[in-house]
């Protein structure tokens, strides 16, 4: 019955735990397939793979590996295919813990959604345990 009764107290703690509620993860192969080559255009890098995407109203983000190179997010305030990227960083290069990711991103990325923000600071630091 305590088992039972301390699960329906922390259940709702453990689902707000993840960040990335709400967030769209679609990324189908033929979108992958289709945009890993632009992005790679765009960044002027080859071998590039798209790793995750994550997208909250106009803006995505994207973890990308690349032949060659750190794993790196870029970032988009519209749709890929017809607008440049806002922002790329590597993961080595972000600020340390999930809580001051997600305020470098806010303060660097304006207009990007909180909530996208802290599903980026969330994978960021799953990214870099690797």
């Amino acid at each position: 019955m305590k088992t039972v009764l301390l699960s329906l107290l922390l259940a709702p703690q453990l689902a707000s735990a993840d960040a990335c509620a709400g967030i769209d993860r679609c990324l189908d192969e033929a979108d992958r397939t289709r945009l890993a080559p632009l992005v790679g255009r765009q960044l002027e890098v080859r071998g590039v793979t798209l790793k995750l995407s994550l997208r909250s109203g106009d803006w995505r983000a994207f973890l990308i590996g690349a032949r060659d190179a750190d794993d790196s997010f870029v970032f988009y305030a519209g749709d890929p295919v017809s607008q440049r990227f806002v922002d790329a960083i590597g993961t080595f290069a972000l600020p340390v813990g999930e809580k001051a990711i997600r305020q470098w991103l806010l303060e660097n990325l304006k207009g990007m959604p909180a909530p996208l923000a802290a599903c980026v600071a969330q994978e960021a630091v799953k990214a870099a345990a690797g």
